[in-house]
């Protein structure tokens, strides 16, 4: 067994990744609430909540494909021996434990929805990760995560305009992220042809005309549009520039879809409060892509 060092700790929990999350608590979060000075503390707290939960469910993930991983990426820090499972096994239930507790102190309704994502997370790991179920498994538990932002005031989620609004960003986000988690099934052994490839670009079309229609209905400030076209730019250049059908071609069209995840919340926010805050959040993507440069996205 290796010392690990704290880098092989970051690589383990997939640090890129963890810059996706804050966006989502926020996206929930401004539908039913307004950002002032006191709910700044609420926001951070289900940051910390949303963390927890996506480290233990990357952790889990590793100490299931622990054999499979040995093949195919021996040089994570599990197959590797830099960290012990033993080790990981006891982050999983820190992590757990962490992130229902604080769940707790923001209150019931977040504690009862930290529980089911929990609960989505351990299901997918253990059971659906390898079945048709796997990509919505892993979409729902993004979904879940929005909903933690909604969590501190769920009551005003059931009024109009913030339901529509509401069934329509869980809508878009689960199908983004059905469409990736769909893709990183083929991430090692590759395409075998262009209709799997194509189904991609077709979905992301989807998405993109829905949210134009959603803002042109009134749902979404115009503002939207704006951050829209960068996100369709990103799209656009990503699946222009990689015709490849194999695993190297697929990791960078993932890489780039995980990438925009915060550039499709970015979309929400500007439709939802303006697009100064929706610049605010594309910040995030800094820090994001320095790390990935370094470790390994997925």
């Amino acid at each position: 067994m290796k010392k690990p060092n704290f880098r092989d700790y970051l690589i383990l929990v997939r640090l890129p990744n963890l810059f996706t999350l804050p966006s989502n608590i926020l996206v929930g979060f401004v539908i039913v609430s307004a950002l002032t000075q006191t709910t700044i503390v609420q926001v951070l707290l289900l940051v910390t909540i949303s963390i927890l939960h996506y480290c233990v469910g990357i952790i889990l993930n590793d100490l299931y494909d622990f054999n499979i991983d040995k093949k195919e990426r021996p040089y994570r820090p599990l197959p590797s021996g830099k960290i012990s499972r033993k080790i990981a096994i006891a982050l999983v239930t820190i992590f757990s434990f962490l992130a229902l507790t604080l769940s707790l102190i923001v209150g019931i309704p977040t504690l009862v929805i930290s529980s089911i994502l929990l609960a989505i997370i351990f299901g997918y790991d253990k059971y659906l990760k390898n079945t048709w179920a796997g990509p919505f498994t892993i979409a729902s538990a993004r979904v879940m995560n929005i909903m933690l932002g909604v969590s501190v005031n769920i009551n005003s989620a059931s009024s109009n305009p913030q339901f529509v609004i509401l069934t329509f960003v869980l809508t878009i986000t689960f199908v983004y992220v059905s469409l990736i988690g769909y893709m990183s099934r083929y991430e090692i052994p590759g395409f075998s042809n262009n209709v799997k490839l194509f189904l991609t670009p077709a979905v992301i079309t989807m998405i993109i005309s829905s949210i134009i229609l959603f803002t042109l209905t009134g749902f979404f400030k115009y503002d939207s549009l704006v951050i829209l076209a960068l996100f369709s730019f990103i799209m656009t250049m990503t699946f222009h520039k990689i015709h490849k059908k194999d695993s190297l071609g697929i990791q960078q069209i993932i890489q780039n879809m995980i990438l925009s995840i915060i550039v499709l919340d970015s979309t929400f926010l500007s439709g939802i409060r303006g697009i100064e805050i929706g610049l605010i959040v594309l910040v995030l993507l800094a820090p994001m892509l320095v790390f990935a440069k370094k470790m390994y996205m997925t």
